[in-house]
Parts: C-alpha cells; structure tokens; sequence
C-alpha cells in the first residue's frame, strides 16, 4: 500500500470546516487514512488532537471526531494543505504547489480568524516555504491573523506531551487575550 492515497473524486478528501471572525483556524498537512476513510478531522485512534482542545480550555468537554463540524461552535475551525491526497506520514507527501499555497491563504485572509495555528513545524513549512526556528506564536501574520505553531497532535509527537498542551494553552491564552483586547 502506498504512503499517500490520491482521492478518486474531484471533491476534497475533507471539507472545511470553516466560518468568517473564528478565534483559530488548525491546519494540518492532509488527512490520515484513518481519517480519509471515516470521513472527519483527527479521527485516528492515537490522534491527540480532540483531547488537547479540551485540555487547553477550547472546548468545555472533549469532543469525538465524529462532531468536528461542531468546533465552529468553539470558534475553532479546521483545514488542511493537501485537499486531495492521505497520508501515513507528512514527509511521505509531495510539496503542495505554489497554487496550494496561494489557495491555502487566500483561504484564511478571506475567513479573517485571530489565529491560524499550524499542526506541526512541517505544516508550516509546507503552508509559508518558511523554516519554523521556534514554536508558538511566529512573526509573520497571515492578512490579519496571528500565526502560531504547535508540536503535531499525532501520537508520533507524543514524546512532546507536555511541551504540546503547554503550547496549546498558551494559544488558547493569546486567543482570550486577543477576544478581551
């Protein structure tokens, strides 16, 4: 079987969940084949990321992937680079086209989130062609977004644990600083 799975369709793999004004916008690099087959974001059985929103405050109860269509309620939406392929592994996937990238941020300068948080220092690289030197909030905004990263939420990151929910309550800090200011 091959490390990243082409979608048959011309639809995305997954559709965006998204909505103008939301306090972050999560990007990753494309889907899991876990996640490409169920159809919803993080569905992997080892994928931290429903467990890190609610540990970091953004969610009053850990949500199931099953319901990511329900994050806009928490003014968190989710997207990703790569619209039509799934992946084992993000280095097993090509690099997205200066097109991708375009889309990507016309993407988030149209739904004009406080933050856009990328699910890895790779995803960042992927989505900017920028190396990311340190984690957390970047200095580069994209349009009036601030611009975060956070260690990835895949269990292949879970020698981060305590480094990655630290980095998502700081988010999660700035993100209530940024709704008060």
């Amino acid at each position: 079987m091959s490390a990243e799975k082409l979608s048959s369709t011309r639809a995305p793999i997954l559709p965006d969940i998204l909505a103008p004004g939301l306090d972050v916008i999560f990007v990753g690099a494309a889907p899991s084949h876990h996640s490409a087959d169920v159809g919803h974001y993080y569905a992997g059985p080892t994928n931290r990321f429903w467990l890190l929103l609610f540990q970091a405050g953004f969610t009053p109860r850990q949500l199931r992937a099953e319901e990511d269509q329900e994050v806009v309620r928490y003014g968190i939406g989710l997207t990703g680079i790569h619209k039509y392929l799934s992946t084992s592994a993000n280095h097993l996937l090509p690099p997205p086209t200066t097109q991708q990238r375009a889309d990507l941020v016309a993407k988030l300068q149209f739904y004009a989130p406080r933050f856009v948080c990328f699910n890895g220092k790779d995803v960042y690289q992927m989505a900017t062609e920028r190396l990311c030197t340190d984690w957390g909030e970047q200095e580069e905004p994209i349009g009036s977004a601030r611009v975060f990263v956070a260690h990835s939420s895949s269990a292949r990151a879970d020698f981060w644990g305590k480094e990655r929910l630290l980095l998502y309550r700081e988010l999660k800090s700035l993100v209530d600083a940024a709704r008060m200011g």
